[in-house]
């Protein structure tokens, strides 16, 4: 009789214990959506998701921000050129067709200078290329537009850059109007940027 009073005890406190913790994961659970309901209602938590909306690299949408240094030891960060219109180029030294396009970006950044035009090339700084081969081209080709150094391989990434040269034309918005694989000549480049608003 003890044996099965005590038994009985036994299966009661596990019942309890069981009851207990399910209880805390509902009340867990519930509080949990709760917060994710009252983020969402956020004015902070719309905006972040509508700006992460309008950011991509499709065109129309923004496109997304870097920060880089240059290979004059300067700093360059995309979202502080709005107000201009911006030709932003992914390039390397040992690039042939990057190496033809880029005393016809030269010129066209020597005819646009001081008409709220800015040419970025963002030199993919890793693999065989190096800063000294791509510090080497820049002088070579008397190169004058910033030239930042992508030398982690990040901004690649984040504009999934496969094929060099690739171009972005961006608006003074910074929004994508255009996007351009292989090598450009100047009329291209002018007429392109002539488009943006």
């Amino acid at each position: 009789m003890k044996k099965v009073v005590a038994g009985i005890v036994a299966i009661l406190i596990t019942l309890v214990v069981v009851d207990f913790l399910f209880i805390q994961d509902l009340v867990a659970g519930i509080k949990e959506k709760e917060d994710q309901l009252t983020l969402e209602n956020s004015g902070e938590y719309q905006e972040a998701v509508a700006m992460a909306d309008d950011v991509g690299l499709q065109i129309g949408k923004m496109a997304p921000d870097f920060t880089l240094n240059t290979h004059n030891g300067n700093t360059i960060t995309l979202s502080e050129l709005k107000g201009k219109k911006v030709l932003l180029n992914f390039w390397a030294s040992w690039c042939g067709p990057c190496e033809e396009e880029m005393p016809a970006m030269q010129k066209v950044y020597n005819e646009l200078m001081g008409q709220d035009v800015e040419i970025v090339a963002v030199n993919m700084t890793i693999g065989k290329e190096t800063i000294e081969s791509a510090t080497q081209f820049v002088k070579q080709y008397g190169l004058t537009f910033p030239v930042p150094l992508d030398t982690k391989g990040e901004v690649m990434k984040l504009y999934e850059i496969y094929g060099l040269p690739t171009s972005y034309f961006l608006d003074s918005e910074g929004i994508i109007r255009a996007k351009f694989f292989g090598p450009m000549d100047e009329k291209f480049m002018k007429e392109e940027l002539n488009k943006l608003q």
